[in-house]
């Protein structure tokens, strides 16, 4: 672990350490909810000097007091086990501070008031698991000595690092958030000619180690199953030549090789390690021609046994959908009420609709408003700059009973592209601005409305900006419904390229959970754990607000390559024919092969007709009920439905029929 350095000055950052000043550069790239003083007035947090020679403290971060907003707190993120936070040399910082990582409690800051030296380091931790952190900082009272008056806290860099252990490294105790099982833990199990050793006179883990060597041909081998995150091979790692060759290790299915030697001879040496895994069971297997093994760490979890019940993977189906519309502006939609029409220009380029100022009348886009809840998001380019030139989101009832929610000049701040959304619940319209990467809510208003969609508001002074319309999205809510879950399950949303964006538990005595989307249209992915951290269903997709996903078998049936579950129960039309022969397919979404399928034609609800349908597996010999012994992960096999009408049956009206699936 690094050094303690709270209290000192560090002019510059300990090798291995990165510094990020607090400089303008870095705004809303490292540091988030800094603001520009110029734009914000009000700003908590905000740049000193811009980038005026940071390494000597000529620019920095101030802060004046709490606003109990929102901008009260700045934040930033980094990949390492530790970081540090500076002061700034000056006699009156008027605040301490307090920090909050990875939403967890608060821990107190140590800001000096008369500051005598640069770069003090008033904050630090240095044994946080390797990892994405994100830190958030915000004031914590006054500093000794300090006065309510005319006084600011300033903070000059952060410094951060990854100290954790690399490949070669001597780690005779494991790190923070790992823990270490020895070669001869009955949890792992071995097979080939391995020598076992016992009171070893070096310094080994336990004075025990497993060990191969190349007199004989045959591989060694051994394997185990653990539940965590991460995972670090501990061996002695030899200088001789005949350790130089390649070993190869199996996690869950997939293969890597690595080596049992290093230039200099290392007891307790980190041969191989895994990082970043799903928080959950996974499978090890390890085959060796030369390797000394010693032992194995863990990252937050521990080995379990191998004859431990992986609970099959099922699907994640989409029950309803929230959409509603969605308009990207490539074409100009007749569903658009514009007024006046004079002021609108969507010939400027593909893909946006401009709002031009109108002298003396408000310009408005407005849609009907269907009927139940609602929510809108608009994705626009329009940063004010003058007083009185507003926009943004209308809620229309009549001229006399309306809803603004209007960008100005007071709240613009960056030439970024400006998002408002707009969430309805039985006419209680609740606002939102997006000022990063997530909606903060501002206000709610009631109104029984009848349209909704952008104002622009009227006057064409000189410098009054266009706002220009990139997108607006409107469904039926801005949360995604799972459904069909189990208490206490995790559900975490993350970004197409797995960022995290929320966790969030099934609460007791409930069998689903709403999250909030980061937009009402989210490229991502959600992922559903059941009590014992194991993956048990995933779905990649765009998620619309309001959409309702269900849990439920990892097999699927689809017709025309459209699973079942996304057709309307007449998607088949009316059978005007005599006999009607249908292909499915049916498929294993599964990480693993499904035995004893059964596939059968049952009646849905008191409707007739599901005695006319029949199944076959090869489109020959017909049956009431389909066997298959196994399908394999990934794999995907036909049948065919034949219905036959019966000749007595005279009425012009839909059939109805359930295809009932089960398997172990």
């Amino acid at each position: 672990m690094a050094t303690p350095q709270l209290g000192n000055s560090l002019l510059k950052p300990e090798s291995g350490w990165n510094r990020k000043y607090f400089q303008e550069d870095n705004v809303n790239t490292f540091f988030q909810g800094v603001r520009d003083k110029d734009k914000y007035s009000n700003a908590t947090w905000f740049i000193v000097n811009g980038n005026d020679n940071p390494s000597t403290e000529s620019c920095w971060i101030a802060a004046t007091g709490p606003k109990n907003t929102n901008d009260d707190i700045f934040s930033f993120t980094f990949t390492g086990i530790a970081f540090r936070i500076m002061q700034k040399l000056t006699p009156a910082h008027r605040y301490n501070i307090k920090v909050r990582i990875d939403g967890g409690n608060w821990i107190n800051g140590s800001v000096v008031y008369n500051n005598p030296s640069m770069f003090r380091v008033c904050f630090e931790k240095l044994d946080l698991p390797s990892g994405t952190h994100r830190v958030e900082v915000t004031y914590d009272g006054f500093t000794a000595g300090s006065s309510d008056k005319d006084r600011y806290t300033h903070l000059t860099a952060i410094d951060y690092a990854d100290l954790s252990a690399k490949v070669g490294d001597q780690l005779l105790q494991p790190e923070p958030g790992w823990k270490r099982f020895d070669d001869t833990d009955p949890l792992i199990s071995y097979a080939g000619p391995w020598s076992v050793s016992t009171n070893t006179p070096l310094d080994n883990y336990n004075k025990t180690l497993h060990s191969k060597n190349t007199s004989n041909s045959t591989a060694g081998e051994f394997e185990f199953t653990f539940k965590g995150t991460g995972i670090r091979l501990i061996a002695t790692l030899s200088s001789t030549p005949a350790y130089n060759v390649d070993s190869t290790i199996t996690i869950d299915g997939v293969s890597e090789t690595f080596k049992g030697y290093h230039p200099t001879y290392a007891i307790q040496g980190l041969a191989f390690q895994k990082l970043y895994l799903q928080d959950g069971v996974h499978t090890v297997k390890v085959s060796t021609p030369s390797f000394i093994f010693d032992a194995v760490d863990i990252q937050n979890g521990e080995l379990i046994s191998q004859d431990v019940i992986i609970k099959p993977k099922v699907s994640l189906y989409e029950k309803e959908s929230g959409k509603i519309f969605v308009d990207d502006f490539d074409s100009l939609n007749p569903k658009w009420l514009m007024s006046p029409s004079t002021a609108f220009n969507s010939a400027i380029k593909k893909g946006f609709l401009r709002m031009n100022h109108s002298a003396d009348k408000d310009v408005m886009l407005l849609i009907n408003k269907t009927p139940g809840n609602v929510a809108i998001q608009v994705i626009a380019d329009y940063t004010p700059t003058k007083e009185g030139d507003e926009g943004g989101l209308l809620i229309y009832k009549n001229e006399a009973n309306n809803i603004e929610f209007l960008e100005s000049l007071k709240i613009s701040n960056s030439p970024d592209p400006k998002e408002w959304m707009a969430v309805c619940k039985e006419n209680q319209w609740d606002f939102y601005n997006k000022t990063d990467v997530r909606f903060d809510y501002v206000r709610s208003e009631q109104l029984d409305a009848h349209k909704i969609g952008v104002v622009l508001k009227k006057g064409n002074a000189e410098g009054f900006t266009p706002l220009d319309i990139n997108k607006i999205i409107i469904t039926t809510s801005n949360l995604l419904r799972l459904r069909q879950l189990y208490e206490k399950y995790k559900v975490v949303l993350k970004d197409a390229v797995e960022n995290v964006i929320s966790t969030s538990f099934v609460a007791s005595a409930n069998t689903g959970i709403d999250i909030p989307l980061p937009s009402l249209e989210f490229e991502g992915i959600v992922e559903i754990y059941d009590e014992d951290g194991t993956l048990v269903a995933k779905r990649q997709t765009t998620f619309f607000g309001g959409d309702m996903y269900c849990m439920g078998s990892s097999l699927h049936i689809s017709m025309d390559t459209k699973e079942l579950d996304e057709t309307e129960p007449t998607h088949l039309g009316y059978m005007t024919e005599t006999e009607r022969l249908v292909k499915m397919t049916l498929t294993n979404d599964n990480v693993g092969s499904v035995s004893n399928v059964k596939v059968s034609i049952q009646q849905y609800m008191e409707k007739f007709g599901y005695t006319w349908a029949h199944l076959s597996l090869d489109g020959s010999h017909y049956t009431d009920e389909l066997a298959i012994e196994t399908l394999d992960a990934g794999s995907s096999k036909d049948f065919w439905v034949k219905i036959i009408k019966d000749v007595n049956y005279m009425a012009f009206e839909p059939i109805y029929f359930n295809i009932h699936l089960s398997h172990e």
